[in-house]
């Protein structure tokens, strides 16, 4: 069959199956945003890896380079984030079609230089090659965690409340006005900041941390593909239902005004179900809010709960989106998928 008829979810599956990763070091291996491996003295080693590729995930026409070389680290460094680690190295590959402009290039590892200057990762390796289509740049970042405070997608609990940090739906929307107005949109400043937040994430590595050493929380991952596919997948992993709230899920003024103007559903179109926004979803009991909004206070992050786990043997389906009037959706997708 063809990667597109499997589907993403199913293709990994299908992967970690064969392969059965079992080795006694190693904690978490597929199914999670990093491996888990054991080191010593109570430390684990985290390890990702990520793809950008040329007009599929980017296009050169309206992509700064600097901001791509940012991003491609930015969100590995997001996968760190979400198991509550600290990154420590990274490598980078790039693979170029030939004619490219040097000064492209240079502004590429100039951005991923700032990145890593901002996370304290420190760049270990990396390849060259070259590729006769599009750009591609691969990038694996290390980190490490306190190995009994490493956060997974698969231990959220019946009763948990469902929390986001900061806002969705605005690197969707940067998306949308980026591809119906290219280079155009930006000399024009057409709604900036969320081209802002699709062009240059932000990694959540200091609310990772903090909530990952807080003990509130029971599970956690980022959202890259839409807030309601990696919740499904955070409730698969972790055998439970959940329902959220669309009137919940925080936006901007900025996706909100766009919303009005439009006549679009902003939370529908772009919080539920667009990708890379970069944030954290976690899950943590009802009687840790009030210390969770201290913390929140502490970081200057807003942590906004947008829904509950519920069993699975009491949900019709692994996730259940209330409209305003109080009433379930039906959904034709809850978020991208690869294939």
């Amino acid at each position: 069959m063809r990667p597109r008829r499997i589907g993403e979810d199913a293709l990994v599956a299908g992967i970690a199956a064969r392969f059965g990763s079992r080795h006694p070091r190693l904690i978490k291996g597929i199914g999670d945003d990093t491996c888990v491996v054991r080191l010593s003295a109570g430390k684990a080693l985290l390890a990702t890896t990520d793809i950008l590729i040329e007009n599929t995930h980017f296009k050169r026409s309206y992509t700064p380079p600097f901001l791509l070389g940012r991003k491609s680290l930015s969100i590995s460094l997001s996968d760190i984030a979400a198991m509550g680690g600290a990154p420590l190295f990274y490598l980078v590959s790039v693979a170029l079609p030939p004619g490219i402009d040097k000064k492209f290039v240079d502004e590429i590892y100039r951005g991923l230089a700032e990145a890593a200057r901002e996370s304290g990762a420190i760049l270990a390796g990396g390849n060259t090659a070259r590729t006769e289509d599009g750009m591609v740049i691969e990038t694996t970042v290390f980190g490490e965690a306190a190995e009994d405070e490493v956060l997974y997608r698969s231990t959220a609990r019946p009763g948990d409340i469902v929390f986001v940090t900061g806002t969705l739906g605005s690197s969707a929307l940067g998306l949308k006005v980026l591809s119906n107005h290219g280079p155009d949109a930006i000399r024009r400043k057409l709604y900036r900041d969320s081209i802002t937040r699709h062009l240059d994430p932000t990694p959540r590595l200091k609310a990772g941390r903090a909530l990952a050493a807080s003990g509130l929380v029971t599970a956690m991952m980022d959202i890259s593909d839409g807030v309601g596919l990696d919740l499904k997948r955070l409730c698969e992993a972790s055998g439970k239902a959940a329902v959220i709230h669309l009137s919940a899920l925080p936006i901007t003024d900025e996706l909100s005004e766009y919303g009005e103007r439009t006549g679009k559903s902003s939370r529908l179109d772009f919080a539920l179900t667009g990708g890379e926004d970069y944030e954290l979803l976690f899950t943590a009991p009802e009687d840790n809010m009030k210390r969770l909004s201290a913390l929140s206070k502490k970081l200057s992050l807003p942590f906004t709960p947008i829904g509950r786990i519920i069993p699975k043997k009491k949900a019709g389906r692994t996730i259940t989106v209330i409209d305003e009037d109080g009433r379930p959706l039906k959904l034709k997708r809850l978020g991208f998928e690869h294939f």
